[in-house]
């Protein structure tokens, strides 16, 4: 039976969810964002797990597929310690850990408090949204930049490429907890067109991008008058948006990301099996940028050449399985909240995505928040091969 202790560390398990959401925008520095971190998540995590071993032991036996990749990718980027290039390898090794501990927090969560998983994400919608008035006037009023500046959200989420994908899943969330009163869906509709303002004074055309592609794909996996008055709502505004803010995305190209690619591809056939190493830095040269790129813009490339074709097939399994719980449930109300995040963060990830290892930040929103969804969503049929037990939804 779970006791008051237990009830009591699922709650401060639901404090460190909230806090990984919230704090995105609304905790003033990073280091305060990541020690908040370490006292509502990573050690009440470690603790949950030594005391409810034995209740999560269901989730594996019934998602060992899953499981198996995500045990394997952690394993084989832990094991790339051992030839990294990075200076300190085991800070690396501590990265992997934090991975691990936040994907655990989605099946402790799925087990004991199923429900907060998804209403979570409505909450962070609100919160997100609200947000967005407050950047727009720290930025374009306080700080005095033109109207057609790239846009800096606050918080962790300053840069205009990372928060805009922010943003873009809170709009997708948002859309999933539509309120039934007539008022309260005006209210939504503001909170939502504060996100979408936000999306497009980033100007981030992967952002755009993403956005629209999940809306769109609305009445495919959703059904019903809303979902195609969404589609065809953004039609609309991708219409206007595009004769907008034509000059500045037709004078910045393509931004290299073919070259990019082309680069990175080569990189990795330089080093096809073992990859660099966790944490290892690298630059991408291609003919028409001779300093070279920091990174691959693109998360598949990047964990190729960090860990590997074996890292590319696993992190690729990884997502594959996602999308497979996700379409299986799309019929449900969570299955729908995980398709339209794992939409937005895939293109994320083919465009804008840095790294996978680094301490938690916006980035993660699109890279391991979908995934921890996902494992939760699977971990219903660990939940359901056990009734008896006592939950907190």
């Amino acid at each position: 039976m779970v006791g008051v202790r237990s009830a009591w560390a699922v709650g401060v398990l639901c404090m460190g969810y909230l806090w990984f959401l919230f704090g995105i925008v609304w905790v003033p520095s990073n280091k305060l964002y990541q020690q908040g971190l370490v006292l509502l998540l990573w050690l009440p995590v470690l603790i949950a797990v030594l005391v409810l071993h034995k209740r999560l032991l269901p989730v594996w036996r019934t998602n060992k597929v899953f499981l198996g990749l995500l045990l394997m990718l952690l394993g084989w980027a832990a094991l790339s310690t051992l030839w990294t290039a990075a200076e300190v390898p085991l800070k690396e090794l501590k990265r992997v850990l934090y991975v691990g501990l936040f994907l655990l927090l989605f099946q402790i969560l799925a087990e004991l408090r199923s429900a907060f998983v998804w209403k979570g994400l409505g909450l962070a919608f609100v919160a997100l949204a609200l947000s967005c008035p407050v950047s727009f006037y720290l930025f374009y009023v306080q700080g005095m930049h033109p109207l057609y500046a790239r846009l800096d959200g606050i918080g962790q989420a300053g840069h205009p490429i990372l928060g805009a994908y922010v943003m873009a899943l809170a709009v997708m969330w948002g859309l999933q907890f539509i309120p039934r009163q007539p008022w309260q869906r005006l209210v939504w509709a503001g909170l939502i067109s504060l996100l979408i303002a936000f999306v497009v004074l980033g100007q981030s055309r992967g952002a755009m991008l993403a956005l629209a592609l999940a809306l769109l794909s609305m009445p495919l996996w959703n059904g019903g008058r809303i979902a195609w008055l969404v589609a065809l709502i953004t039609c609309a505004l991708a219409v206007v948006g595009a004769v907008l803010f034509m000059p500045f995305i037709l004078e910045r190209g393509f931004s290299y990301r073919p070259e990019i690619f082309a680069s990175s591809v080569q990189m990795i056939m330089h080093n096809p099996w073992l990859g660099l190493g966790i944490g290892s830095e690298y630059r991408v040269f291609t003919a028409n940028f001779p300093d070279g790129f920091d990174h691959s813009h693109n998360a598949f490339t990047h964990a190729a050449i960090e860990l590997g074709i074996p890292g590319l097939l696993l992190w690729g399994g990884l997502w594959l399985e996602a999308f497979r719980v996700a379409w299986l449930q799309r019929s449900s109300w969570e299955g729908r909240l995980l398709l339209s995040s794992l939409l937005v963060a895939f293109v994320a990830l083919q465009f804008d995505a840095a790294s996978l290892w680094d301490s938690p930040r916006a980035e993660w929103f699109v890279s391991w928040l979908p995934i921890g969804l996902a494992m939760a969503l699977a971990a219903r049929r660990a939940r359901s091969a056990e009734p008896g037990l006592q939950r907190f939804d």
